[in-house]
C-alpha cells in the first residue's frame, strides 16, 4: 500500500559557508520537527520518517552525524 506525507523542509544558508547543508525538517501531519546539519543526517531523517521510524532523542553517534530533535 502506498502513503503519501507531506514535509516541509527550510534550508538555511550560511554566506560563511555557502556549500553546508543545515536546516529544519517538519512532518506535517504530526509537526514533528528536527534539525540537521548536512545531506548524509537529512537522508537519514526522510527515510526514518518515509518508514514510520520514530525519530526520538539522537544517539551520542547519532549527535556526531549531524542532526537533533527540536
Amino acid at each position: 500500500m502506498r502513503t503519501t506525507q507531506t514535509f516541509v523542509l527550510h534550508l538555511l544558508t550560511d554566506t560563511d559557508e555557502p556549500q553546508a547543508l543545515r536546516g529544519t525538517l517538519r512532518l506535517v501531519a504530526s509537526g514533528e520537527e528536527v534539525t540537521f546539519t548536512d545531506g548524509p543526517a537529512l537522508l537519514t531523517l526522510l527515510c526514518r520518517m518515509a518508514q514510520a521510524i520514530p525519530v526520538v532523542a539522537p544517539t551520542d553517534e547519532e549527535n556526531e552525524k549531524g542532526y537533533t530533535i527540536r
